[in-house]
């Protein structure tokens, strides 16, 4: 039987969070044994509890391959696994690597990427910025990799796409749903003139938890990530933050000192990004220079409990050695969920937290 029904199998696959699938991969192997793979061989690996090897053998069981792959062949979707040679290199070596994702359109190379994120309400000045630079990085041959958001993120892509670019996005919910609902023309645009993916199954709602996860995948596949507005705590950082932790170049528009908008810029200014203070400039060197760039991004170190920040060490300390739901943690912390959720991710990088199952987390030190 063709190995790619058993690729399409395992992606689709739900009885396995998001985090384990790699894992599972590389210690079986491929998709095809672990599709024949034992209980006693589930087991073996380490990585699944009992009741979930239950539950994922008794699932397994009912799955027709061919039947489901075939109604999957008559949608206009395709998929990209690890186990493919589609699947892009820049995925394959970060933490929590996607084990393959769904994707509308044609997949580029991923050379020569840049990403432009920021303020979902960013103001017109935001708005003017991001479609600039869309444009001229588009014009220049440079792919813009963004989520299709409201505000910064959809302007960067249409920039980009009226310069005649390649552009592509990455959604935090499935392939086939279009959100903001808004964007249906853009969604089009970007299918026909680069493509959408998402690690998230066809028709997975637009949850708030899936979005900053996904950004780890914006920031990867691109060589340079560009913040035009942002707050001091929003998804935007967090991009920036998955960026640092991959090594990547991050660029920022400044802004006013005192405007909430440009507060997270100004931060990261302070930390050493660099500062886009001509577009036309800015674009027209980075063509001469692609890939002899000096690096402005600042690794964190992993350092142990004992050195936590202090906002990280209370989220850690709400979590023990029994797993514990996010949802639970934000009512006991209080917290926005967009700033729980990041520092739970910064944590679980970290190797403080680990993920037990969907949305419930352990310490493990």
């Amino acid at each position: 039987m063709n190995e790619i029904v058993y690729q399409h199998w395992f992606l689709s696959n739900e009885d396995i969070s998001y985090s384990k699938k790699v894992k599972l991969i590389d210690y079986f192997y491929d998709a095809y044994n672990l599709y024949t793979a034992s209980k006693r061989a589930l087991l073996g690996s380490g990585l699944l509890e009992e009741k979930a090897i239950d539950r994922f053998i008794a699932n397994r069981s009912k799955f027709d391959l061919d039947m489901e792959y075939e109604k999957f062949t008559r949608t206009p979707f395709s998929f990209s696994t690890v186990e493919g040679r589609d699947y892009p290199e820049k995925l394959r070596n970060i933490y929590d690597t996607p084990y393959g994702f769904y994707y509308l359109g044609d997949l580029p190379d991923f050379s020569n990427c840049v990403s432009i994120v920021g303020a979902r309400r960013c103001s017109a000045y935001g708005k003017k910025m991001a479609e600039e630079l869309g444009q001229a990085l588009g014009a220049e041959g440079f792919t813009v990799i963004s989520g299709m958001a409201r505000g910064v993120d959809s302007y960067g892509h249409k920039g980009c796409l009226n310069a005649g670019g390649k552009t592509v996005a990455v959604l935090g919910c499935g392939c086939d749903v279009i959100y903001p609902p808004e964007n249906h023309l853009l969604y089009e645009e970007i299918s026909k003139n680069g493509a959408i993916i998402s690690e998230y199954q066809l028709g997975t709602n637009p949850v708030a938890m899936n979005f900053p996860r996904r950004n780890r995948i914006v920031s990867a596949l691109s060589d340079i990530v560009i913040v035009v507005e942002a707050r001091e705590k929003s998804g935007s950082l967090i991009t920036a933050d998955f960026a640092l932790e991959q090594g990547k170049d991050i660029y920022v528009i400044p802004g006013r000192v005192g405007d909430s908008l440009s507060s997270g810029c100004n931060k990261l200014i302070s930390q050493g990004a660099g500062v886009i203070w001509d577009i036309n400039q800015f674009v027209s060197e980075l063509s001469e220079s692609h890939g002899k760039m000096t690096i402005h991004s600042k690794k964190k170190k992993i350092n142990g409990v004992k050195n936590l920040e202090p906002e990280l060490l209370k989220i850690y300390n709400y979590f023990d050695l029994y797993p514990k739901n996010l949802s639970t943690v934000l009512e006991e912390s209080g917290m926005d969920y967009l700033e729980l959720l990041a520092n739970v991710l910064t944590l679980e990088r970290m190797g403080l937290l680990a993920e037990a199952f969907k949305n419930n987390y352990i310490k493990q030190s």
